[in-house]
């Protein structure tokens, strides 16, 4: 697990990150004195044998030769590319030891550096990952309480992060809007509403705040942010921030990227660190299609990974009940998952599991201070803290339905948020059971414990109760509110937005009306194995990459 390698790093890898760095500064003292032979770019490459992300075990050395480096070119190309593709910088020394995999010397570097820094990369190079790891390696030099946050545009985003959504951290109400066109102003006008009261006395203690899946936070919510910090920090450092994410993938649901905003140029603009290995992904042709369409293009590699995967009408009937379907809009992922599961009841009502909410003391509060007073926390106040709840007030559900879990609550079975499995039975209690194909037990694990109910060769059944859900309650600081419920939704589709983050076993691709940048890349890169990766719907001209995100990575240095 990532927590238990980080004393680990900090032990036994620190020496030889820091061997490796030397070794770095010798090259670019080569590279100086002989520019000719100097490498222009870092090649794209696949991680080769175990999981060499931060906090993964240790994998082989990683797969050379793909033929495949972070070019950049024009968008739209069928057949090869663009002649105006051209090299990005070269890669500075933190770039080059995340290539390097010496991970401890990378998050070392970043905090002494002290300023705020953008880490990105293509899909698939452990982005999130990273983020955990460095998350926890921050905590160990900041102990205090609220000083290191990890926020997320959504909540399936900001689970897999170990992390709050950023609506719920600032205290922004759903579909929160501007009133003033000048961020410091309308900080200002929020700080002086006696509701931010609370929120302001948290803001002033994040020395650090970690933000995942940047390319779907707004501008102006951005700049709003990094007032909100600033003036409720007054007197104090500046808080660092850590962003985190792809612009080239998924963009934000309505107003401008990140990037434009006000307080990017003086956060991020000296550059960025780049992670380029890939580790979702093993196969070569898949890893260089994805790499095409991150930037906008749909090359013949692109075509032919499509076309290859395309299934007919008679073997989507086969599909269309038992796999994942990736969706650009939610009505679609609705009818789908309505009509999947009437069918599958026959006219009979479907078990319905309704969740229930209360409070508690938030174990990691400050215990320097009093007990909250649970019994003065409004319903009102509880509800509002569970509008990004990942777990649904309505869960319907029957046997042999689709699931996808919503809750990290069974990682020590090797399962996860966005795990797929069916419901196969109920107790006599009501409890679903539920069965994750092609997964093995992980040794040392006896049915009756952690949940297993009964386990084969490739296969595991979990009784899935429910499980509590915590969101923190802005206005009332030590107090979590509390939602428990079943920890899966119905898994025959969901939307490419939600699908951002989430690892998939298997998915069917009905991408043929995607609407915006990067969706198609983000639905493609979500599975490891192209061979469980099945297309319902393509369009080559829905392969679109941002150009003003193209000329970022064009131009930006790496660090």
């Amino acid at each position: 697990m990532v927590a238990d390698s980080v004393a680990t790093w900090d032990q036994n890898d620190l020496e030889e990150g820091l061997r490796r760095d030397a070794a770095l500064s010798v090259q670019q003292q080569v590279d100086s004195a002989f520019p000719e032979k100097a490498a222009c770019h870092l090649p794209l490459v696949a991680g080769g044998g175990g999981d060499d992300r931060p906090g993964g075990a240790a994998g082989c050395d990683a797969v050379p030769g793909l033929g495949v480096s972070p070019t950049l070119s024009g968008a739209g190309v069928v057949g090869g590319g663009s002649s105006r593709s051209r090299q990005p910088p070269s890669p500075g020394p933190l770039t080059r030891m995340a290539a390097d995999r010496s991970w401890t010397a990378v998050f070392q570097g970043l905090f002494e550096r002290g300023k705020s820094t953008f880490v990105s990369g293509g899909p698939g190079v452990g982005k999130t990952s990273f983020l955990r790891a460095f998350a926890i390696f921050v905590r160990s030099r900041l102990p205090d309480a609220g000083a290191v946050v990890v926020v997320a545009p959504t909540r399936s985003a900001a689970k897999t992060a170990k992390g709050v959504t950023y609506h719920s951290f600032f205290g922004f109400i759903k579909d929160y809007e501007m009133q003033s066109d000048n961020p410091a102003q309308e900080a200002a006008r929020l700080l002086a509403l006696d509701r931010w009261r609370p929120i302001e006395r948290r803001l002033a203690k994040v020395a650090v705040l970690m933000i995942d899946e940047i390319s779907m936070v707004p501008a102006d919510n951005l700049d709003i942010m990094h007032e909100l910090l600033r003036q409720s920090r007054r007197g104090k450092p500046a808080t660092v921030m850590y962003a985190f994410g792809d612009f080239l993938q998924l963009c934000p649901p309505f107003g401008k990227m990140a990037f434009t905003g006000h307080c990017w140029t003086s956060l991020f603009g000296d550059g960025f660190v780049e992670l380029t290995r890939v580790h979702r992904q093993g196969q070569p042709d898949f890893i260089a299609a994805i790499h095409d369409a991150r930037f906008g293009r749909c090359t013949d590699a692109v075509q032919s990974l499509m076309d290859e995967r395309s299934v007919t009408e008679e073997a989507y009937q086969e599909l269309q009940y038992k796999v994942l379907h990736i969706m650009p809009r939610h009505e679609d992922v609705y009818s789908h998952n309505e009509a999947c599961l009437r069918r599958l009841c026959a006219g009979a009502p479907p078990t319905v599991s309704l969740a229930i909410h209360s409070v508690k003391e938030d174990p990691n509060r400050d215990r320097t201070v009093a007990s909250p007073n649970l019994n003065r926390v409004s319903a009102q106040a509880r509800d509002v803290a569970l509008i990004d709840c990942v777990a649904p007030r309505r869960v319907e559900h029957c046997r042999g339905a689709r699931v996808m879990l919503t809750s990290n609550h069974f990682l020590g079975l090797g399962l996860y948020h966005g795990s797929i499995g069916h419901v196969v039975d109920y107790e006599a209690s009501g409890t679903p059971v539920v069965r994750f194909e092609e997964h093995e037990l992980i040794e040392g694990t006896r049915p009756g414990r952690q949940g297993v109910r009964g386990a084969g060769a490739d296969w595991v059944d979990v009784c899935c109760p429910p499980v509590e859900f915590e969101s923190r309650i802005l206005s009332r600081p030590g107090v979590v509110a509390v939602r428990v419920q079943v920890p899966f939704v119905l898994g025959w589709g969901i939307t490419v937005h939600r699908s951002q983050s989430l690892t998939l076993s298997e998915a069917v691709l009905d991408v043929g009306e995607a609407f915006g940048s990067g969706m198609v890349l983000a639905a493609m890169s979500r599975v490891p194995d192209k061979r469980r990766m099945y297309v319902r719907s393509f369009c080559g001209s829905r392969v679109i990459a941002d150009p003003t995100a193209l000329k970022l990575y064009q131009d930006c240095r790496r660090l």
